[in-house]
């Protein structure tokens, strides 16, 4: 039937597709929920956020799954071919990502303090107390190098699923069957729609993530690839909380810089939020967008070329 499949390519539209997609990730999403029990000690809040790491590393199984059957049944098309070919170029746009996250969250840090609305109140990184018994939990609250390395785990995890799953393969998708002005727009909305439901959202901090959203896929469109796009997002995550001790979208745990907003004013600090709630992140963004373009142009467009020349 012409309402489900295309005849030209004898393949089910690019709306259906999504939504199978989207069953199927949900399907591997409850088991978030299914093993709950095992921690009965914990509320349903108390497990989200203490047990995050397990449950982004379900998020990430499941992802990974429901796109390569996705690609495979539906699409027929790789799973490759969403743009995570593994090679050199793919390791140095993760770094390179993840690196430029980390000097977007360092110039917000300092720029709160230049204009005084931020003081350092020092560094928070303890070490582990190898005589105590171990507790999963206390251990994930309590910032040492063992769980700073855990919690850089559970942000990679974070990057590479949210990166596949609304930068791969639904956004792609919806390039497919809507072009690619509408796809980017209803993207970028529906990414900031989703962020809206978190701790201490509110309708600006939306409308900035609106522009993290492009942020993400510009990465994407200028490569032709997603390791940018996950490098930066892993990064991103990472410094604004970990290290620099900024709430990441509404959720804060320990931190190895702690310092004190001197003003109440959230749409310049970002307060509980985060930084994507002030409104001081947005030149910062632009920066960004034009770095990318620099290095794409100039270390991965003509790596390309090189290549291309060589065959």
């Amino acid at each position: 039937m012409k309402i489900f499949t295309n005849t030209k390519d004898r393949r089910l539209k690019a709306g259906w597709r999504i939504l199978f997609f989207l069953l199927i990730f949900f399907s591997f999403s409850s088991l978030i929920f299914i093993i709950k029990p095992i921690f009965d000690t914990t509320t349903k809040r108390e497990f989200l956020e203490n047990y995050s790491l397990i449950i982004v590393a379900i998020l990430a199984f499941g992802a990974t799954i429901s796109t390569a059957l996705s690609r495979k049944f539906w699409d027929k098309k790789s799973f490759v071919s969403l743009g995570l070919k593994c090679n050199k170029q793919g390791v140095k746009d993760v770094i390179f990502g993840f690196l430029l996250s980390g000097l977007m969250a360092a110039a917000f840090y300092f720029l709160l303090i230049s204009l005084g609305l931020l003081d350092f109140n020092g560094f928070n990184l303890k070490e582990t107390d190898l005589n105590q018994s171990f507790d999963f939990v206390q251990f994930m609250n309590v910032l040492t190098l063992g769980s700073l390395g855990l919690i850089l785990v559970e942000h990679i995890l974070v990057g590479y699923w949210e990166e596949l799953v609304f930068r791969g393969y639904i956004f792609q998708n919806m390039i497919e069957g809507l072009g690619l002005i509408k796809a980017i727009v209803i993207s970028c909305v529906i990414y900031g729609l989703i962020h809206y439901i978190n701790p201490n959202a509110t309708i600006l901090s939306s409308a900035i993530i609106i522009g993290f959203g492009f942020l993400r896929i510009y990465g994407y469109l200028s490569t032709k690839m997603l390791w940018l796009s996950i490098g930066m997002h892993i990064g991103w995550n990472f410094f604004q909380g970990p290290i620099f001790g900024f709430a990441a979208s509404g959720h804060k745990k320990a931190t190895l810089l702690t310092h004190s907003f001197t003003s109440n004013k959230e749409y310049l600090t970002g307060g509980e939020f985060g930084p994507e709630g002030s409104v001081l992140i947005i030149p910062i963004l632009i920066s960004t967008i034009l770095i990318m373009k620099w290095y794409s142009k100039n270390f991965h467009h003509k790596e390309i070329e090189v290549k291309a020349k060589d065959v």
